[in-house]
């Protein structure tokens, strides 16, 4: 009898996603991606298995707002006056600082269509424009000087939206082109105080949310007219309720997060943004419970992330929303979240961190029962370890066998075994006295067979 046996492997090579051909979903926080029964569909993989470490990029500066096009470019915008570009993944970033006057503020959105084009917007109502990538910029200016841009999403070249607020009083602003920036122009949406806009989600050209300040606005018709949907969020003690991201899975579920002073902090709709209810998550109970962003990757799982000046995490869900758990805590401000193809995910935090994630994942089905018998990779000992660890393995037939050791972010750090065996139980040494310490991945394949485990190294 034939069994499916599931096989795990470390993301090292991102392979493109197969669409069926059917609707577009589009959000700033995600590129874009397809969405088929009015469902998200494609390979995605628990965020469970995901891994984070941060990595110090090019500023110091509080990381406001990320955005990756494929999964090796992606620009930032951060608090010193300036962006910043990666081209491998973010493992490496070069930071651009504007000395002219023009560029003078805090960049709070980024924005690309493409490798080339692309919009930051930030205080001062100000945005900016690259045709090349990021290397050079150019100011476009917008229909009032006073206020903020807190986001920016283009639906194609030409068309696009940007949001934040326009005075002192917090007055919700929102500006939209035709031309691709050449001209701007406002939108009214809200008459009242403190409605500054903070996100915005679009299924399509047509069908989109924006969140905000005790504002929760749905459009049929490409942001040109809005119905206020707020009556559906639960009521605070004080009536102040700030809205900070919004996501969708389908047409009618999606995710909120937050901050009231009831630390009411993640929302979730299932009927179309309709009524929203509260789910309880482990950074309530602070003293600060704000939630600044929060995607999912399918309607079970996704991450939400917590920042304040005084405390940071990640979490994440597998039973949508019901139940959350913290992956990754610290002292960050963790401010702004995005993945790409719902394979690998970056988080902008304080002091210019930029946090990693790529997953250990499930790739293949072998359906021969005898390969299971096979081949056989062991847990290592001790674990942790500390420099040395033992590594075992079982083949029972000859072949060509391939162990590897992987870092964190699915990089080769040594190869211990890559030569054709005889049958028999194996057991094999790794010294990693010149390695640092910090979790690390061991791979056997063997043909079409291949078992990943993890392992520690701390010194």
């Amino acid at each position: 009898m034939k069994t499916a046996i599931l096989t795990l492997t470390l993301i090292v090579i991102f392979s493109s996603q197969i669409y069926s051909q059917n609707q577009q979903a589009y959000d700033s926080k995600y590129n874009y991606w397809k969405i088929e029964s009015d469902n998200i569909q494609s390979n995605y993989y628990e965020p469970d298995l995901f891994t984070w470490q941060y990595i110090q990029s090019s500023t110091t500066s509080q990381i406001t707002d990320i955005f990756f096009i494929d999964d090796k470019t992606g620009w930032a915008t951060h608090s010193g006056n300036g962006g910043m570009r990666t081209i491998d993944g973010g493992f490496n970033w070069t930071n651009n600082i504007f000395n002219d006057s023009n560029f003078n503020t805090v960049y709070n959105g980024v924005f690309f269509i493409n490798q080339n084009t692309g919009w930051e917007v930030g205080g001062a109502l100000q945005i900016r424009k690259t045709t090349n990538g990021g290397v050079n910029w150019f100011k476009q200016t917008p229909p009032t000087a006073a206020g903020v841009f807190n986001n920016v999403y283009f639906f194609n070249e030409n068309t696009g939206i940007a949001i934040g607020r326009k005075n002192a009083n917090y007055n919700s602003f929102m500006a939209r082109t035709t031309n691709s920036g050449a001209n701007w122009t406002e939108m009214i949406v809200s008459t009242s105080n403190e409605n500054e806009l903070s996100d915005q989600f679009w299924f399509d050209a047509n069908t989109g949310w924006v969140c905000g300040r005790n504002v929760l606005l749905k459009s049929t018709n490409g942001g040109l007219n809005y119905v206020n949907y707020f009556a559906g969020i639960p009521p605070t003690s004080n009536g102040a309720n700030a809205l900070l991201s919004i996501t969708f899975v389908n047409q009618q579920t999606g995710w909120i997060g937050g901050s009231n002073l009831d630390k009411q902090n993640i929302y979730k709709t299932t009927n179309g943004g309709m009524n929203w209810v509260f789910q309880p998550n482990p950074v309530t109970t602070n003293t600060y419970s704000q939630i600044n962003d929060v995607i999912f990757l399918s309607q079970d799982s996704g991450w939400a992330i917590h920042g304040t000046p005084v405390s940071g995490a990640i979490m994440f869900t597998t039973n949508a929303g019901i139940n959350w758990t913290i992956e990754e805590g610290s002292s960050n401000w963790f401010d702004c979240l995005t993945y790409y193809q719902r394979i690998k995910a970056w988080c902008g935090a304080s002091a210019g961190k930029v946090w990693f994630a790529a997953p250990l994942i499930v790739t293949g089905i072998n359906n021969n029962n005898e390969t299971a018998k096979t081949y056989k990779l062991d847990q290592n000992y001790p674990n942790p370890f500390n420099p040395v660890t033992i590594i075992n393995y079982q083949l029972a037939m000859s072949n060509y066998v391939k162990l590897v050791i992987y870092d964190v972010m699915g990089r080769e750090a040594a190869t211990l075994v890559n030569e054709k065996q005889n049958p028999g139980n194996y057991e094999i040494e790794w010294d990693a006295s010149n390695y640092p310490s910090g979790l690390y991945f061991y791979k056997l394949t063997v043909e079409d067979f291949s078992q990943v485990r993890k392992m520690i190294l701390m010194k």
